[in-house]
Order: structure tokens, then C-alpha cells, then sequence
């Protein structure tokens, strides 16, 4: 609520209070007069009729189809509360552009009546704008109030309707008529200097493609996301990505550099789909991102399982060859000194649960965490630490024959529309199952290798416990673990641990 009018003047007689309200649908800064205009007609109309202004209420930047508007509401309640006698609004399209709905409940506190049961619960006000509505003037009011609100309505009809329309006409010139821009691109002066446009944003795009690539790697959506969240860009509007929020920026066909209007994909002519944007991957790879981010029917593979620790299910009991996993174990001994006592404490550890599940295991291992996991960190970097991080990029082999034939389906889809001729259906069929036989085909991806510029012990550093695990997975062929003596608690014998590297993996001259 801002301050009431300080010039009112002082009459010597009770005044009727009341309260202003404007509205403004975008921003006012200090180059737009149009609220102060409003402001000023409004104490122009209170000072005529000799009111007391108490009280101004100003919704700048918010839709009339907006209902819950917080200045609105205030002012509403300034009649509901005995706070004013009297509503003034600039005009009745600053009130509300729902039409009938909110022009019900204005009148029902112009009326003094609850808006649910209709009973009389507080004074009748008099409610006025600045363009003649006056609900003095009896019946003739409240026909011209109910008109003018729906014609308010039918404006806001019109003005989203013109803007869609233009909206949809620049995305199909290649101009960006705002809104939210989607991640991978920015916003950027177009070339003829007539407007703005999309282009890609470097750092984004780059992560895309990690991300893409290490699906199409065959890692899960959930392990990617984990990824994306720690190393990658953070989206634009949330804290972290989702498995919803990822798939969608994958997916996509922004990302094609596509138009859609309703989720319908926006094509010329001849079928063709319109890209007047740059594309930040292309069709073949996010074809392939479809189809591996469909989801499965098989539960176990709709999401993989954050690990709870570092080395679980990827070291090998040396007497059976089982991968350990995680457990917590009770222990009990005796202090030194004290024989009498007995203590217990809880360790997590690492142990071969072969025996457990009713199978064969010579000896079992077991091995305490803490000290097991600082030792496989100082190894992998003695081993590693001093070669340079290589990252797997995956790019799908296609030759455009696949990105043709879909352009040829889009496009006699396109004829369907107009013609639906059995020529036109029998070439839809032939193109169809050519596509499908073409996609089916294997096909081997293009698997490259880039140096990122640091070292694998610098990338130790920055990645979190399942990214530390997919290092420890490629460097080494296998992770053997051997028996130990009975009371190392605390420490980690090395000569317990046989680890055989992977050859020519992280070898710098590989």
C-alpha cells in the first residue's frame, strides 16, 4: 500500500473515505508515466467529489486474470473492514479481465454480502472508476459494470491470441519473441540487426553432449543426472536437474533447432521440419537418446542406484571370487590392561557374504572401510595419478540416410493431410518399414577419446564417490582382495589388495 494523497485537502465537514486502486500488466519504471497518470485521474475524480483518500493501492506488473493479486485484495478488504467508504479504480479493466467470475465477487462487496452464502455482513460501499461507472446510478451500474468486465475479458482473449500468433511468426522467421530461453542456447542480436535470435551456448551444449554420451555409453538417466549435478552446468531455473528435467532438455526438439506450436512440430510444404535455430545436437543422436531413455518395462533398469560407498561390488574375494559388499559388523574385544572388560563397537566394512547365502567360500574376507578405502585412494593415484584425464565421447554413426527417410515419412504425412490418396498411403507404408529396417540395422558408434587437460589425480579430486568408482573401474582389470590377521584394526595391510590394471588405458603414451 503506498502513502495516501498528501495534498488532500481539509474540508470542515466528515468526508466520505476512499480507497484507490490501479494496475499496471508490465513494470513501470521511471520512463513510464502511464501508472502515474493513472494515480493522478484518480485523485483528480477523489478531490471532485470531496473524499478523504486513506489509502492507495498499486498492482504493478501483475495480469488482470490474476485473481489473488496482493494490492487487489488489500483493497477489497479496506471496504469488508469498515477501512474505506468508497472503492476507486482507474477503470474497470484494472480490476479484474475475468469477466463475470470476478465482477460477481466486486459486487458482492460493493454490497456489503458474502461472497459464499450472500448475507449482508458489512456496510454497502460505493464503488467508482475515473471512466463513469458509479454504482449510485442503480441498475444502469450494474449492466454497464457486467458489460465492460466481459468486454475486458474478450480483450485479454485477444491480446493472447495476437501475441501467439506473433510469437509463432517470429520462431518460424528465426527470431526470438521471448520467454524462456531453452538450456543450451542464448539470446542474441540477429545478423540483419532486425530483432533478436537464438544461438548455442557453448558451455551448455558441452554439457549435453557429456551427457549424451555417457547414456549412449550405457549409463542410466539416474547416474547421469548425478553427473550432470555435480560436474556439469546447473539448470536455469532449479536448484539441480531431475530425471524429468534432463530427459527433457535431451529429448526435446528444441534441441533440434526446431519450432513447435501445442507440442506439434512446425513443418513447410513439403513435410519438412522447420529448424530456424541452430541445432545443439543432432537428429540422429538425440533419435538414439529417445529409444535409450524410453522407458523400461523392467523396473531395475529404470533408475540406477546411487552407490553407498566407494569400493561396494567391485572388489573380488580372493577365496571365491565374489564381489564384496557393504555391511556393518559388531565386534567385541578386550581393552589392553583391563582383560576383564568387554567392549563392542560397529564397523562398516567390506565382506565376502558368500557363505552367508548357503554357498562355497574357502576363506572369507573381510576388511574395515575406512582404512580399506584411504589406502584404494593413495593407490589408484600412485598407480594413475600422474596421467592425463581421458573422457570417452560416443558419437552415433549415421550417414543421413536415417535423417532423410524421416524427412520423407514427415513429408508425406504432410500430403496425407490434404490428400489422403491411396498412392500417398501405399509410399507412406514403403517408407515406413524402409525406416524401420534402416534403424534396425547395427550400427557401430564412434567412439573418441578426448584429453581434458588435467590429471587423473586432479579428476580424483572433483568427482564424488560414483564418479571415483567409474575411475576405479577403468583403471583396473580386477581388485583382489586377500585374507588378514586378526586385530589390524584401524590400518590397511597393501599387501592384502592385487590390482591388476587395465592395460593401455590410462598409459599417456596410449
Amino acid at each position: 500500500m503506498l502513502p495516501t494523497n498528501p495534498q488532500a485537502p481539509a474540508l470542515g465537514r466528515a468526508r466520505l473515505r476512499a480507497s484507490l486502486y490501479v494496475r499496471l500488466s508490465k513494470s513501470a519504471d521511471d520512463a513510464n508515466t502511464s501508472l502515474e497518470n493513472m494515480i493522478k485521474e484518480c485523485r483528480e475524480l477523489v478531490a471532485r467529489e470531496g473524499f478523504e483518500e486513506v489509502a492507495l493501492h498499486v498492482d504493478d506488473g501483475i495480469s488482470g486474470g490474476v485473481r489473488d493479486r496482493p494490492e487487489f485484495i488489500a483493497w477489497l478488504n479496506d471496504a469488508r473492514h469498515g477501512r474505506a467508504d468508497v472503492l476507486v479504480a482507474h477503470h474497470v479493466d484494472r480490476m479484474t479481465r475475468e469477466g463475470l467470475n470476478v465482477a460477481a465477487m466486486i459486487l458482492d462487496v460493493q454490497e456489503g454480502k458474502d461472497h459464499a452464502t450472500g448475507r449482508q455482513i458489512h456496510a454497502p460501499v460505493r464503488l467508482m472508476d475515473t471512466k463513469g461507472i458509479d454504482s449510485n446510478n442503480g441498475v444502469a451500474f450494474r449492466i454497464l459494470f457486467l458489460i465492460k468486465a466481459e468486454t475486458a475479458r474478450e480483450e485479454r482473449q485477444r491480446i493472447k491470441e495476437r501475441q501467439a500468433g506473433r510469437a509463432t511468426r517470429l520462431r518460424l522467421a528465426g527470431r526470438w519473441p521471448g520467454g524462456e530461453v531453452p538450456f543450451g542456447y542464448q539470446i542474441v542480436e540477429a545478423a540483419d540487426g532486425k530483432g533478436k535470435t537464438l544461438a548455442l551456448l557453448n558451455k551448455e551444449v558441452d554439457a549435453l553432449e557429456g551427457c549424451a554420451s555417457r547414456i549412449l555409453d550405457g549409463h542410466t538417466l539416474s547416474r547421469t543426472v548425478r553427473w550432470m549435478n555435480t560436474h556439469g552446468v546447473r539448470p536455469r531455473r532449479a536448484p539441480e536437474w531431475s530425471r524429468v528435467t534432463l530427459r527433457q532438455a535431451l529429448t526435446g526438439d528444441h534441441i533440434l533447432g526446431r519450432v513447435t506450436i501445442g507440442g506439434v512440430v512446425q513443418r513447410d510444404a513439403k513435410g519438412r521440419a522447420l529448424t530456424p535455430f541452430p541445432a545443439a545436437l543432432d537428429l540422429p543422436t538425440v533419435v538414439e537418446l529417445r529409444k535409450a531413455l524410453d522407458p523400461s518395462p523392467d523396473p531395475r533398469k529404470r533408475t540406477g542406484r546411487k552407490p553407498a560407498r566407494l569400493a561396494s561390488r567391485l572388489i573380488e574375494c580372493s577365496g571365491c571370487g565374489h564381489l564384496l559388499t557393504v555391511a556393518r559388523t559388531k565386534t567385541a574385544y578386550r581393552p589392553a590392561g583391563r582383560p576383564e572388560e568387554v567392549r563392542r563397537y560397529e564397523m562398516v566394512a567390506y565382506r565376502c557374504q558368500r557363505k552367508a547365502e548357503g554357498k562355497l567360500c574357502d576363506r572369507p574376507v573381510l576388511v574395515s572401510a575406512l582404512p580399506f578405502e584411504a589406502h584404494l585412494e593413495a593407490r589408484f593415484k600412485a598407480d594413475f595419478g600422474h596421467s592425463p584425464m581421458v573422457e570417452r565421447r560416443v558419437i552415433v554413426a549415421d550417414d543421413g540416410a536415417l535423417t532423410a527417410l524421416e524427412d520423407d515419412v514427415a513429408a508425406v504425412l504432410a500430403s496425407l493431410a490434404q490428400s489422403a490418396t491411396p498412392e500417398n498411403f501405399a509410399r507412406l507404408q514403403a517408407l515406413q518399414a524402409e525406416r524401420d529396417t534402416l534403424a534396425a540395422a547395427p550400427r557401430e558408434p564412434d567412439v573418441r577419446k578426448v584429453l581434458l587437460g588435467h590429471t587423473l589425480s586432479e579428476e580424483w579430486d572433483l568427482r564424488d564417490t560414483e564418479g571415483r568408482r567409474e575411475l576405479l573401474a577403468e583403471a583396473y582389470a580386477a581388485l583382489i582382495l586377500k585374507p588378514g590377521k586378526r586385530g589390524g584394526r584401524g590400518h590397511f595391510d597393501p599387501a592384502r589388495l592385487v590390482a591388476i590394471p587395465n592395460e593401455g588405458e590410462h598409459d599417456p603414451d596410449y
